[in-house]
């Protein structure tokens, strides 16, 4: 059953929805990189090639004891609910988080994703 899911294109809304492999992942599709400056930590999430940042999706970030959603982020070249970047900025002082996010590129988007990061 579940590699059958994992060959399904689901349609949501006119986009197709691709559910993602054992082999694809967060790493396939977008980046983090968090940073720590000051006693603020700033977390960008981006697209990788062709893929874009969900903006409609309700991305998350946890650090430590900080939870971030969609409207704490800053989106760069948002175009059409999709972005190259999103970027949260905290003070906490957490050395290590987890990003939630959907990836799109012309014409589907993948199933929600989830990664850990460190800050650097």
């Amino acid at each position: 059953m579940r590699s059958y899911l994992s060959m399904m294109a689901l349609v949501a809304g006119g986009v197709m929805i691709s559910a993602p492999t054992m082999a694809e992942g967060f790493a396939d599709h977008g980046t983090v990189k968090a940073t720590r400056s000051g006693g603020k930590v700033t977390i960008v999430v981006s697209g990788k090639g062709d893929w874009r940042v969900n903006t409609e999706y309700p991305i998350k970030v946890e650090l430590g004891g900080a939870k971030l959603s969609k409207g704490d982020a800053k989106y760069g070249g948002e175009k059409n609910g999709k972005a190259e970047s999103a970027t949260f900025e905290t003070g906490d002082a957490a050395n290590s988080g987890s990003v939630k996010a959907v990836f799109c590129d012309a014409s589907s988007c993948t199933a929600p994703l989830k990664t850990s990061f460190d800050v650097k």
